[in-house]
């Protein structure tokens, strides 16, 4: 026997009502001690959040001070001077002096520097950072990444260290020396003090291998937890999104600190809160009746409101089933049965225009890829600018960085400017590429020398957006990154009714069979991406006719694109020096 919409709408709400009460009736107990203990762990998980940040704060400004030899010019005048060289003493004492006034001091934790070049000669602060054979053996082996020492971390008063191979930034094949920190573990216990949750609480600081750095250890908790806490456990429940979890009866939170494999994390047993439940059972169970009596009057009265304008709304989906896309329900009102209907609607009407009109939409989809290939493009070149940015206002670069930063603003002002399609003037496109020349100019200094032709007479002619830029940009990184010295041309000219970009460098020889299998591949890989995506929109824009290519010409890798001229020109505007 079939069952009326009208009797499910009533025994739906009957047991919808009903099964849920008395669930909650039977868990009751069971979801309040969860709720506690998810809001206990989440206390906890923000608690150790903030004390490990504050240890962050120490130990990056250890790994910062460890790489600034490399950015101080006397220190890496002393690092790579020879001591027979005659003005030896000169440059050791200079460095000495700027050893002095290195960006440290008690505050931050940091108590002692020792800077070590290859013959062993050393400039130090402070007698506990003595490099010893261990300390460069340690450092050699990681080869560049920083060695933390914890060995004395656990004595009374003691330090935790950082030693650092350094290498020469000119050739990083070259090792120049070592520095070497001293870290006050009393210093971190304190940070760890100032921001503990309560006296139940312990923290610990524990490294990959197990080893204990920092104990602050109120309650002998570690004893019991020893065998249970690893590394690896810990690391994981740091890396959840929780970060805090209950272990026989504890409360352990974990937190990674960043730049370091260190995990800080926390064990506490809070007393339990207790409640007396009686009271809430009954006025449960008064909820519970008055509920069902409801239920049973408003699922009769729902049932018959929703019912009729169902049946009338399901009459007109079956017309449109039918392909006749003009019907259209009259919407009264403004609730959810008319905003079905007001959505019916709209949908009927969508589905009557893409009936009619198939092919306006494929020349809206066309464009739209184009869309998406010009917004992928836009922000390439943001990522590799802004560290370049960061290193030379760490080394006090301020008059480099202002032009980098003014030319990456004007270059940002034309790539995020509002636009009604993928075109720009030909001036634009130059003036866009002469900021990011300008920019490469003082990362590269003389290493690498700039050529730019074109004609005056083309500078108003309307060309696709932003394509000689990653050009350039691909000429750096994959042509010129492992030479010496080099050159990229650029070159602009028309012939007839075509506009044609070369951009060539002496570089590295291209493989013209791998670029040509990128430039046509299925997959769409970040190998190649940038030339691929220049070719794709050329494509999409133009035809097949119009491309990316590339050959050899002499001694030069010359990549060329091909593009149609529009009739449309506009004046000039570069404003990028």
């Amino acid at each position: 026997m079939k069952m009326s919409m009208q009797k499910k709408i009533i025994l739906f709400f009957i047991c919808l009502v009903t099964l849920p009460i008395l669930i909650i009736y039977m868990l009751v107990s069971n979801i309040f001690i969860k709720s506690t203990q998810k809001d206990m762990t989440t206390i906890y998980a923000a608690n150790i959040r903030e004390v490990g940040k504050n240890i962050d704060v120490i130990l990056g400004s250890a790994l910062d001070l460890s790489i600034y030899p490399l950015m101080e010019q006397n220190f890496k005048a002393f690092l790579t001077a020879s001591v027979q060289s005659s003005n030896y003493k000169k440059i050791k004492k200079n460095a000495g002096d700027i050893l002095l006034s290195m960006p440290y001091g008690y505050t931050s934790g940091i108590h002692g520097v020792s800077i070590t070049n290859m013959a062993q000669d050393s400039l130090k602060t402070n007698i506990n950072t003595k490099l010893t054979s261990s300390d460069m053996n340690e450092a050699g082996r990681l080869n560049g990444s920083p060695y933390w020492d914890y060995s004395k971390s656990g004595l009374r008063n003691g330090y935790l260290y950082l030693t650092r191979l350094l290498k020469n930034p000119s050739n990083i094949s070259q090792h120049i020396g070592y520095v070497k920190l001293s870290i006050s573990c009393n210093k971190i216990q304190s940070s760890i003090l100032q921001n503990q949750q309560d006296n139940q609480t312990s923290y610990f600081i524990i490294a990959k291998d197990d080893r204990y750095i920092i104990r602050s250890d109120n309650n002998n908790y570690l004893e019991n937890q020893r065998t249970s806490l690893t590394y690896h456990r810990l690391s994981r429940l740091a890396a959840s999104k929780k970060g805090s979890t209950i272990i026989d009866g504890h409360i352990v939170s974990a937190y990674p600190l960043g730049r370091t494999d260190f995990i800080i994390y926390s064990i506490t047993k809070p007393e339990v809160l207790s409640a007396v439940k009686h009271s809430f059972y009954l006025n449960m169970a008064i909820i519970f009746i008055i509920v069902l009596i409801f239920s049973l009057l408003l699922s009769i009265a729902f049932s018959k409101i929703i019912m009729t304008p169902l049946e009338r709304l399901g009459h007109y989906m079956k017309s449109i089933s039918n392909e006749d896309f003009t019907v259209r329900y009259p919407v009264k009102g403004s609730d959810e049965i008319s905003v079905m209907a007001e959505h019916f609607n709209n949908m009927a009407e969508r589905l009557n225009f893409l009936y009619t009109e198939v092919y306006m939409g494929e020349l809206k989809l066309k464009q739209s890829q184009l869309d998406i290939l010009q917004n992928q493009i836009n922000p390439h070149f943001l990522y590799n600018t802004l560290d370049t940015i960061y290193w030379m206002s760490r080394m006090g670069d301020n008059e480099n960085v202002s032009i980098m930063v003014s030319n990456m603003s004007r270059m940002m002002r034309l790539t995020l400017a509002p636009k009604t399609n993928d075109k720009i003037q030909l001036s634009q496109e130059l003036e866009h590429l002469s900021c990011y020349i300008n920019i490469q100019k003082i990362r590269y200094g003389k290493k690498v020398t700039f050529e730019l032709q074109y004609g005056e007479e083309i500078t108003g002619e309307y060309v696709l957006s932003f394509l000689l830029q990653p050009l350039v940009e691909n000429a750096l990184v994959h042509g010129l990154s492992n030479c010496l010295k080099g050159t990229v041309k650029i070159n602009i000219y028309e012939q007839e009714d075509t506009i044609y970009y070369e951009v060539s460098n002496d570089g590295e020889p291209i493989n013209e069979e791998e670029i040509d299998n990128i430039l046509n591949a299925a997959d769409k890989s970040m190998k190649g991406f940038a030339l691929r995506n220049i070719n794709e929109r050329i494509k999409l824009k133009y035809g097949d006719n119009y491309s990316l290519t590339c050959y050899r010409e002499a001694e030069f890798s010359v990549f060329k694109i091909v593009q149609p001229k529009e009739a449309i020109h506009y004046d000039k505007d570069t404003n990028c020096g």
